[in-house]
């Protein structure tokens, strides 16, 4: 029985001591992209990027950042640019919100996501945010920012050996100049080119990964179709070969063939505040309000809570212009009665109510094509 003791703590000795032999583990290797914007991060708050940590703020883009981020972390997405989401690699996202009141996002490798303050002010609903945090998403699951460093990288070894060849070939230094200038704009055209490639990938992808994440991937849509539509009254400066991102108009074209593709329809009132539908009390009266306008003021409530329904529902029918007829004091939609005016409604006839709400549902549609649509 002693023996078996001896034994049994000798071994256990000899046990530890090979454990106190054996040398410290190294930590795991940091994953290059992560180690990449980590430290593109750091630096960027070295040189005075201010973020914002207001807590309502800060909680509804982390509430839409961490759906879009466990959904692009277990889902395949196809890629046009850049590789296929690393399941087995997933990122740990972080999501910030930057002091800055430009409309613009951006994404660094490993997951680091950036949203601006003039962002959050610009996109009208969630939809349309997490839209364009999907986006941005996706340039980091489809490592994006790291393939177009390599390719930047590819390029600048291309242009150093060309420029060695002609020194060698001793080619005159005038000539040697044009060669570099234009190898130089071959190579922003060919980076920029992979940008837009990227770009698009991201607008495909960020808008499945909005879907599946149970927002309406119109909300993307909304948001470009608007940002087109802002662009459009500054001065047209074109980027040529310098362009990074391919034309709103272009980009929201495409949108609307995919989210066809996938037979979703495309209600845009449901993601920004167009063609908006509400009542409100006034005293002893109830208003019903298109886009914040009074379309019809009655003593009522029941009427107006009716006739709200109602054109709500015809709205969602995409109308034009022509589509709204009058007869008499009745409104009618696409040959559909919408309202007829009671004298209860104002202090004008009927009819005259009638023209007035009429004329004021035309113009909001007038406005809805010219702004709110391509």
């Amino acid at each position: 029985m002693k023996r078996t003791a001896a034994l049994a703590a000798t071994v256990l000795c000899l046990g530890l001591t090979a454990v106190w032999a054996q040398k410290p583990t190294a930590p795991p290797a940091e994953d290059p992209e992560v180690k990449m914007g980590r430290e593109a991060h750091e630096e960027m708050l070295k040189s005075g990027l201010k973020l914002v940590s207001d807590p309502a703020l800060v909680k509804r883009v982390e509430t839409i950042g961490q759906k879009l981020a466990a959904l692009a972390n277990i889902t395949p997405i196809p890629a046009l640019y850049g590789t296929e989401n690393k399941l087995t690699r997933p990122l740990n996202y972080k999501f910030f919100i930057v002091d800055d009141p430009d409309t613009n996002a951006f994404a660094l490798p490993g997951g680091y996501v950036y949203i601006n303050k003039g962002l959050l002010k610009y996109a009208q609903s969630d939809d349309e945010l997490a839209g364009v945090m999907g986006h941005e998403v996706i340039h980091a699951a489809h490592s994006h920012g790291a393939k177009l460093q390599r390719e930047q990288s590819k390029l600048n070894t291309q242009m150093a050996i060309a420029a060695l060849g002609a020194i060698l070939a001793k080619v005159p230094m005038q000539d040697t100049g044009n060669l570099l200038t234009g190898f130089q704009l071959l190579a922003i055209q060919k980076v920029n080119g992979y940008g837009q490639t990227a770009e698009r990938d991201a607008d495909q992808g960020g808008i499945i990964l909005a879907q599946k994440a149970g927002y309406n991937p119109v909300g993307m849509l909304t948001f470009m179709e608007r940002l087109a539509r802002d662009q459009r009254s500054r001065p047209d400066v074109e980027m040529g070969i310098f362009r990074t991102h391919p034309p709103e108009k272009i980009r929201a074209e495409s949108m609307i063939s995919q989210i066809s593709q996938m037979g979703l329809p495309i209600n845009r009132r449901a993601t920004a505040d167009i063609l908006k539908v509400a009542t409100r009390t006034d005293g002893p009266a109830t208003e019903v309000l298109l886009d914040g306008k009074v379309f019809l003021r009655t003593t009522k409530p029941e009427r107006a809570k009716t006739v709200a329904a109602t054109l709500d529902k015809v709205l969602n029918q995409d109308l034009q212009v022509y589509d709204v007829r009058k007869t008499g004091a009745t409104i009618q939609v696409r040959g559909e009665h919408l309202v007829t005016l009671e004298a209860t409604d104002g202090s004008a006839a009927p009819e005259k109510l009638a023209d007035d709400a009429c004329k004021m549902l035309r113009l909001s549609l007038y406005r809805y094509v010219l702004n709110g649509t391509l």
